[in-house]
């Protein structure tokens, strides 16, 4: 079971990576003077990335829940549907049965005879 969704999933994991890690805005390596001042802007910039992550990820995980859903639901009515198949097959199965012992006593009567 595990396996199954582990190769569907494998191809994207790249991407997944991809969009999952957000890259910083990191301290620009010529600033050499150390300001308060500088130095928020960076960290409010850095803030603002990490909203921004945190929203598409929020996006990224409704639509995958939504997916998640339909995809239950598809599952849920097509067990639906093979339980019915298979509660027709036994009735088909007691049928036949019921008209083989028949058949053998119906044979072996007119052997009897």
């Amino acid at each position: 079971m595990a396996a199954s969704w582990i190769t569907v999933v494998a191809p994207y994991l790249p991407e997944i990576v991809r969009l999952a890690r957000p890259i910083f805005t990191r301290k620009p390596a010529t600033l050499t003077d150390n300001s308060q001042a500088q130095r928020l802007d960076v960290v409010d910039e850095q803030i603002a990335e990490l909203q921004n992550a945190a929203t598409q990820n929020a996006d990224a995980i409704k639509l995958l829940a939504t997916d998640m859903q339909k995809t239950i639901e598809v599952l849920q009515t097509a067990s639906e549907k093979l339980e019915q198949r298979l509660h027709r097959a036994q009735q088909l199965t007691v049928v036949s049965l019921t008209l083989a012992v028949v058949a053998v006593l119906v044979a072996v009567f007119g052997l009897l005879q």
